[in-house]
């Protein structure tokens, strides 16, 4: 077929499990992108995308979690930087990765979160209305997370334990419907 296998040289081999051929690399950026154009690999690993980018004249950026990668990108980049790199000014990698700081705070400790729920409800259940002592209390999720609900405390709610097992993955409101459903037909029984 006319096209040939790019093997890493022994001096390129990283270690890095998946770790491409640089002429490989080389060879999709040529065809993918033009002089100046960005180039960017989200799991980086060893950097040979950012260097055959670099080598090319592309503009890169790179990321990776992996603390072996991390490692190697230092090293890498670093070497790499004293053997010809275009601007060594854009080698900045991170001590550790960063912080997500879009989320908010961390939320508190579920038992904060109970504590400060039993408090909130009055001791009472918010799906049969009667009031309880504390421990027979369980944090339930208003729109469960597998329907979509997130870990806010706005979403939290406490449940006695039978209404708790009762609602299940339904919503409040749909928990509800049920409820009157069966209050229906045990009725009209």
């Amino acid at each position: 077929n006319g096209l040939r296998i790019v093997a890493r040289s022994k001096k390129e081999n990283l270690g890095y499990p998946t770790q491409k051929p640089l002429a490989l690399l080389e060879r999709i950026i040529k065809a993918s992108s033009n002089k100046g154009d960005l180039v960017f690999d989200p799991f980086c690993g060893c950097a040979t995308t950012l260097v055959a980018a670099d080598k090319l004249h592309r503009q890169w950026v790179g990321c990776d979690k992996s603390p072996l990668a991390v490692t190697l990108l230092k090293k890498r980049l670093t070497e790499f930087a004293t053997d010809g790199f275009r601007d060594d000014s854009k080698v900045n990698p991170l001590s550790s990765p960063p912080i997500r700081d879009d989320l908010g705070s961390e939320p508190p400790p579920r038992l904060v979160i109970k504590q400060w729920l039993f408090g909130k409800q009055k001791a009472v259940c918010n799906g049969c209305d009667l009031a309880f002592p504390y421990k027979v209390f369980e944090i339930d999720h208003i729109l469960p997370k597998a329907r979509g609900g997130t870990e806010a405390t706005e979403n939290k709610q406490l449940l006695c334990s039978h209404c708790n097992r009762s609602k299940g993955d339904k919503t409040m409101a749909e928990w509800r419907a049920w409820q009157k459903q069966q209050e229906g037909a045990l009725l009209s029984a």
